[in-house]
């Protein structure tokens, strides 16, 4: 469906290589991102992928804002979680009547978002276990190829989903139609409890995670709550053994997870929809998860550190002090 007009609303380390290679595989795609010097970057000396597809400069169409564009009938969400809200009201308005919007991101909760805002039957779910990074402005590195797994919420083999999948294969980026999206959503959700908050407060990719014995425990503690909340819950799962799944991908990866790459650049980081979430599920059926607790704090505090470090003027202690001993 090379008519398809498409927008991918973030256009970061996944939304990046996502766009350019549909872009460059000849279908219709315009990019949304916030950032000023990202998008004028794009405008301006073209979209730059590389990675495991190669290294490409793709002449793609890049925008602050959907004001002012044409509606597309395929919105692919893209933003971190703490955007999926601002996200879904963009796609809500940039989408044409009977177009539908996709997301691939992170963590749980969005696919609730988008379905509150634009309605069931206008929202397909999808989780990706391929990975990116996103170093400079303009820039989108695809890191790690891996498959990404897409569907209807109502269990259809709709035409819509097929041929979203076609338009991926074509980008050479792996994609399989499933019956069960929501599986694969908190099956990557487990992935990434397990993997991504250990990495942002150490500093250590998964691999030097998994050879780490103290960390190795500390993720077996965490896991051992995150299985008591998904039996809780009743979640089905899309892996019959996660925790078998979190070791291989623990011992073979050395890719930079997400998490990890926004508390490097001082950003927010997703722990809310991740393990923040599941201490939120597991408050609310009354069960203990002191491990997901105690290191969603410390990922709060990382995330503060450095944005103070990097984006902020530098603390001047001794007036916090003489301020504390006022009394403030």
């Amino acid at each position: 469906m090379k008519d398809m007009r498409i927008y991918v609303i973030g256009a970061g380390a996944m939304g990046g290589f996502y766009g350019g290679l549909l872009k460059r595989a000849g279908y219709d795609v315009s990019l949304i991102d916030v950032r000023e010097d990202h998008v004028a970057r794009i405008n301006r000396d073209g979209l730059k992928v590389q990675g495991v597809r190669g290294d490409h400069v793709i002449s793609i169409p890049a925008h602050t804002s959907h004001e002012g564009l044409a509606p597309c009938d395929l919105a692919i969400v893209f933003t971190d979680s703490n955007a999926t809200r601002e996200a879904a009201a963009t796609a809500s308005a940039a989408l044409k009547p009977d177009g539908f919007a996709m997301t691939l991101q992170n963590g749980i909760g969005n696919v609730e978002v988008l379905v509150e805002v634009l309605g069931k039957e206008r929202v397909v779910a999808g989780v990706t276990m391929n990975s990116g990074a996103h170093p400079q402005p303009g820039l989108s590195v695809y890191t790690n190829a891996d498959m990404t797994t897409i569907g209807e919420l109502d269990g259809s083999r709709s035409e819509r989903i097929v041929a979203v999948a076609d338009m991926l294969n074509a980008a050479q980026i792996e994609t399989e139609v499933v019956s069960d999206p929501m599986s694969y959503v908190y099956g990557k959700f487990v992935l990434n409890c397990g993997v991504n908050a250990i990495a942002a407060v150490t500093g250590l990719r998964s691999g030097e995670v998994y050879r780490t014995p103290e960390l190795r425990a500390l993720q077996g503690h965490m896991m051992d709550e995150v299985m008591r909340v998904v039996e809780a819950k009743g979640w089905k799962l899309s892996e019959a053994d996660p925790r078998a799944k979190i070791l291989h991908h623990s011992k073979l990866r050395f890719n930079k997870p997400s998490m990890l790459q926004h508390v490097e650049q001082g950003r927010r980081t997703e722990i809310d929809a991740i393990n923040g979430a599941l201490v939120r599920e597991a408050h609310a059926l009354g069960l203990a998860v002191p491990y997901n607790e105690a290191v969603v704090a410390i990922v709060k505090g990382v995330e503060k550190s450095r944005h103070q470090l990097l984006h902020e003027a530098p603390v001047d202690y001794a007036q916090l002090e003489a301020k504390a001993a006022a009394g403030d």
